[in-house]
């Protein structure tokens, strides 16, 4: 049910409300799962998506309070802060994320910053 309550927040309302294209990626995973019932626990993205397509992403994830996500990984998608900020509001959520992966994506240290907060012990990090 997660699965489509997230599908349905990001290609309807996200993606439009942001003006970003749903990606490739997320889409072929949803197909994946309507097909096998494989829950979406992996976003690895490797194409831009900027820091409003990691919004919209994010968002949906965050909105429906998404409990399957264990691992993120974005290369070269170029989330940049404002993606950065998005990406810890959901980790925040005390989700069973184990991994994060940023590379490559024009962070400053204001996303730094963004990351140590929600890294910090205090906010009970599960990565």
């Amino acid at each position: 049910m997660s699965d489509d309550q997230f599908w349905k927040q990001y290609k309807t309302k996200k993606c439009p409300e942001y003006g970003v294209d749903v990606l490739k990626y997320i889409k072929e995973k949803y197909e994946l799962y309507q097909e096998e019932q494989e829950k979406i626990t992996k976003f690895h993205i490797w194409e831009e998506m900027g820091w409003a397509g990691t919004r919209a992403l994010m968002d949906s994830l965050r909105m429906v309070s998404y409990p399957h996500c264990i691992s993120i990984r974005f290369w070269k998608t170029y989330c940049e802060d404002e993606g950065v900020r998005a990406i810890c509001q959901f980790l925040e959520l005390g989700k069973p994320t184990l991994f994060l992966e940023l590379l490559d994506n024009r962070i400053t240290a204001l996303g730094c910053e963004f990351i140590s907060r929600s890294l910090h012990p205090k906010m009970n990090p599960t990565i």
